[in-house]
């Protein structure tokens, strides 16, 4: 005959200390499940964080170079329209035609720093901002940031008046063989514009019995008033705050040990 053995059942209610034991023993482990999740999240994020600042600091780094640059080119097409200006005061640039192509072919030329955005747009779409815990470099970042649209408006602006008013007297009154070649081929030596080029023999413009000396000069004058603007107001403070961003940056990454020379 077999024997059935039941489980034993215990019939009496555990000591509410277990109960409570027990508890705390089950939030203790789910603080610190969730505590170590946080904290691995925290870790993996700052990293991004780390490499999306490398990458700006380099996009940065090549933007300031690229805004001075700009400025020394801008400078440097407002030095040969004085060349050119202060000829026609003087009654002397029909006598210096070639000179007269050489300046035009530079000053109508569209020069306008682009800002780099590819490092900026990941870490706005990313929220990789929001893991850098230095709050100066956030609102450097972001500053910085901002200036983009107001140099996209200023070369809409500038690169409109030269489609406008430029290009119809560029296409209309300067042969274009030689306005081509003339882009390279020229030097500026004290204040005096310098044709290394061979210069075709009665070299003279379009149209020059009805050319408008006097409206073709109000029209480059402004062109270098919208120019100095822009310079001023937009690509210099936005030298100033890729400067500071730049430091900023460069603080951060020797923090965390990421700063490659």
């Amino acid at each position: 005959m077999e024997v059935h053995h039941h489980p034993h059942v215990p019939t009496h209610a555990k000591p509410w200390k277990e109960y409570l034991l027990e508890g705390l023993m089950i939030f203790v482990a789910v603080t610190l499940g969730y505590g170590a999740e946080n904290i691995r999240e925290h870790f993996i994020e700052t990293k991004k964080a780390v490499v999306s600042a490398k990458n700006l600091y380099k996009d940065v780094l090549d933007d300031s170079v690229t805004y001075q640059q700009s400025l020394q080119n801008r400078d440097r097409q407002d030095a040969l329209f004085e060349i050119i200006s202060d000829l026609y005061e003087k009654k002397q640039l029909t006598q210096h035609i070639p000179e007269l192509y050489a300046a035009h072919s530079y000053v109508s030329l569209r020069m306008l720093p682009i800002m780099n955005s590819l490092a900026l747009d990941e870490i706005k779409s990313s929220g990789t901002l929001r893991f850098i815990e230095d709050d100066s470099l956030k609102t450097a970042i972001q500053l910085y940031a901002g200036r983009s649209n107001g140099l996209k408006l200023r070369e809409q602006r500038e690169f409109s008046y030269i489609d406008r008013m430029i290009d119809p007297i560029t296409t209309t009154n300067f042969k274009y063989t030689f306005f081509r070649e003339i882009g390279q081929g020229f030097k500026v030596v004290n204040k005096t514009i310098v044709i290394n080029i061979p210069i075709p023999e009665h070299l003279n413009i379009n149209k020059a019995e009805s050319f408008d000396w006097e409206n073709y000069f109000s029209i480059l004058g402004m062109l270098k008033t919208i120019r100095k603007s822009t310079d001023e107001s937009y690509i210099i403070p936005t030298q100033e705050d890729a400067n500071k961003l730049l430091k900023r940056l460069r603080k951060y990454l020797i923090e965390h040990n990421a700063l490659e020379e």
